[in-house]
């Protein structure tokens, strides 16, 4: 009977990650060969990487050791990043598979959240030789407060006999580690920029929130430099910090930055002046915290929200005062995303969302509004086109496997205790 209910569930590879999973973040399709003339029947991996974190509770501390009873109470928050390389199926979509994890690598702390940097430089003749170096970035947000950047690159190889390529992250940049700024609960890069410097906000469980000047000096192969331009106290609750969950930058509206808290509160920001916010959707909106934020990738003005009170919510900068739309997801939402292909503009899936709502598995959402070409977007119902329920645990970490056709599209997901990722139709 088990397998029948495992065709039921509609996985197609399941893996079990040594640490307890957080996050899951893919990257868009990358050929083998970097040959010229990719065309896209080319064979090519679309990069997926796992984050994880285990508080390593002080149970196991010996008393007698001065060693572990020293270091905070002996409880410290172990992390690692999981990179695999998952290819194009040879067949159909259900032969998609992890693989053996092609880098893993051990973080100084937990890691809770990360990104990759989806903007591309725009094609100008004179970038046309920067254009051909430039590496995936990836972003982490360790428990100790702070963010590394890795690069994804092509492990040299000397061996000619093998055609494989192996691929690994390598560590370009961290922030300095400060001691008092509490865990780096997420991050986003700002992928709505034009210029060369990049842009990563971040929010942390002691109620601010950061934003960073990634800088390379105009040399992509030089190790980019991470430099703090604004913190600011962004969310308190009866006078203490609140956990601020999630934090965006907003496509079409520059200087904005947008933050949602444990304070069941969204606020807006202008960068230039973080006094006060801009605007806030507080409690008569949200039944519980603020978790999850995302822009939309193509689309001006228009943002997703998702929240411990188990709705994603669709908004439009432009008219705040109520969302244009609501959906319940039947779980907390812990992370949402637009569908890739989005990115590039298309817009067959511009309404499509993959939420993952912890106890509730995951759910892939549909607002129609989204799909046409208006700039008025009308208030309406959102559908739920199908949901994934095979975690037995929170699943905290979502997102798409797309190699550019939607026969071969596919979701994957992590969930927290136990330690299962997930790739699904």
């Amino acid at each position: 009977a088990m397998s029948t209910q495992e065709e039921k569930g509609g996985w197609f590879d399941a893996l079990t990650t040594p640490l307890n999973a957080c996050s899951l973040e893919t990257y868009f399709p990358i050929t083998r060969d970097d040959g010229i003339n990719s065309s896209s029947d080319k064979p090519s991996d679309v990069p997926l990487v796992v984050g994880c974190y285990q508080l390593n509770e002080s149970s196991q501390s010996d008393p007698e050791d001065p060693d572990t009873a020293s270091s905070s109470a002996g409880s410290s928050r172990c992390g690692e990043l999981r990179l695999h390389m998952i290819p194009t199926p040879s067949t159909s979509k259900t032969a998609m598979q992890f693989g053996d994890a092609a880098c893993v690598l051990q973080m100084e702390s937990g890691v809770l959240d990360g990104k990759w940097k989806r903007r591309r430089k725009t094609n100008q003749t004179e970038g046309a030789v920067a254009q051909a170096v430039e590496i995936p970035l990836f972003a982490s947000a360790c428990a100790s407060g702070s963010i590394h950047i890795h690069g994804l690159e092509k492990n040299m190889s000397n061996d000619s006999t093998t055609d494989t390529t192996s691929w690994s992250l390598n560590h370009l940049a961290s922030t300095d580690g400060q001691s008092d700024i509490g865990l780096c609960l997420a991050l986003a890069w700002n992928d709505y920029l034009t210029e060369s410097e990049d842009q990563i906000v971040s929010s942390y469980s002691n109620g601010e929130v950061a934003i960073h000047q990634v800088s390379y000096h105009g040399d992509t192969n030089k190790a980019p430099k991470l430099e703090e331009t604004h913190r600011w106290n962004a969310h308190t609750l009866f006078g203490c910090p609140s956990e601020v969950w999630t934090c965006s930058f907003l496509r079409g509206a520059e200087n904005v930055v947008l933050s949602g808290a444990d304070d069941c509160s969204m606020k807006i920001w202008d960068i230039r002046q973080t006094q006060r916010p801009v605007h806030k959707v507080g409690d008569r909106e949200f039944e519980a915290g603020v978790t999850a934020i995302s822009s939309h990738p193509s689309l001006d003005n228009i943002f997703a929200v998702g929240s411990y009170d188990e709705h994603v919510r669709l908004y439009d900068y432009r008219k705040m005062a109520e969302p244009l739309s609501k959906v319940s997801v039947g779980g907390g939402v812990w992370r949402i995303k637009w569908h890739p292909s989005t990115w590039s503009g298309e817009s067959s899936c511009r309404g499509k969302l993959l939420v993952a709502a912890m106890h509730g598995g995951c759910r892939i959402v549909n607002f129609p509004s989204l799909d046409g070409g208006m700039e008025e977007y009308t208030a309406e119902e959102a559908d739920v086109l199908s949901e994934f329920t095979a975690h037995e645990s929170m699943a905290y970490g979502a997102d798409w496997i797309s190699f550019g056709s939607p026969e071969l599209d596919a979701a994957a997901s992590c969930s927290f205790y136990d330690r299962k990722a997930f790739i699904w139709e």
